[in-house]
């Protein structure tokens, strides 16, 4: 039987306290540090904890708990895997899609809302036991934030991460922040893709740079974050996901994501974190790991939409 994850979220405190940008600096500062050095081949794996701790993009970002037995186990399933084979196919599919999907019509003045669902182990200890302090400091922050935004004893299961972002800011626009983007800026790139998709790679590497990747690591990444833009354009999404069935030896696996609703998972050769997309809208599910639940982060996007307003909800 399917989780009924909405019926999951009502259960939300409709309110938390938001943490503001000073009371996140010292952590935002030691993620960092973790992120160096730890530097993980795909990066969105990182920036999915990190974002948890940071207010980025220029978000309000409140955390709440899933708690008690009901919770814990959706975390703790064990990982059901069949494998698919080549990517390629299932991509292409995926493109076809998404590719005729309503094209949104964001407004400058709006806000992109989303809603993360976070598992953890069973015993409260950090995902993925053999990260080391780092990971372990990622972990702390994060419990850190869940208790701001909550009362009474520790609840195991899935955590709720909740960011509002504005969908235009221009301090995260032209190169001002390194590699962060508006949602703006994101929708605007995904629209102007071309249809070479040599070309569409090209310009996810120079839009997402890095070093000490190969070729095929580089593209993944650089890929798997746009596939992640919300709002997207939707022609431009499928471009991705027609340049991502080009990488050499990409798999697919049928899975699930921590809420247990049908994804399919992406992964390089010999890599077992996965880039999952929902099987049934082909859109952007979350992160899994083909050694789930005991991975370095695991989780699903709940939700998502454009807002008039911060702390406003879908």
């Amino acid at each position: 039987m399917d989780t009924d994850e909405m019926s999951l979220l009502r259960e939300l405190r409709a309110e938390a306290p938001v943490p503001d940008r000073a009371a996140l600096a010292g952590g935002r500062q030691r993620l960092t540090r973790a992120a160096g050095r730890r530097r993980l081949r795909a990066d969105w794996r990182i920036a999915a904890v990190a974002t948890a701790a940071a207010v980025v993009m220029g978000a309000v970002i409140s955390t709440q708990v899933i708690g008690g037995d009901r919770a814990a186990p959706q975390g703790a399933a064990p990982v059901v895997v069949s494998e698919l084979g080549s990517a390629a196919q299932v991509l292409r599919d995926a493109a076809g899609e998404v590719a005729d999907d309503p094209v949104p019509a964001p407004g400058d003045g709006q806000w992109v809302y989303t809603k993360e669902l976070v598992a953890d182990t069973k015993d409260g200890s950090p995902l993925g036991g053999d990260g080391g302090a780092d990971i372990e400091d990622v972990q702390r922050e994060l419990m850190d934030l869940a208790k701001e935004g909550r009362s009474g004893d520790e609840a195991d299961g899935l955590r709720v991460i909740e960011h509002w972002y504005r969908y235009a800011d221009p301090e995260f626009e032209n190169g001002k922040s390194g590699d962060d983007h508006s949602p703006r800026e994101r929708f605007t790139f995904l629209a102007q893709l071309p249809s070479d998709l040599e070309q569409v790679k090209k310009q996810a590497r120079a839009f997402y740079p890095g070093e000490g990747e190969t070729t095929a690591e580089h593209d993944f990444r650089a890929l798997s974050m746009l596939a992640m833009s919300y709002p997207a354009d939707p022609k431009g999404l499928a471009s991705v996901y027609r340049a991502m069935a080009t990488i050499p030896g990409l798999k697919a696996v049928q899975t699930q994501d921590v809420l247990n609703r049908p994804a399919i998972g992406l992964h390089l050769p010999g890599e077992r974190d996965l880039l999952l997309l929902n099987a049934r809208t082909s859109l952007y599910a979350g992160e899994g790991s083909l050694d789930s639940p005991a991975a370095f982060v695991v989780t699903a996007r709940a939700q998502a939409a454009v807002v008039d307003e911060k702390g406003q909800r879908f």
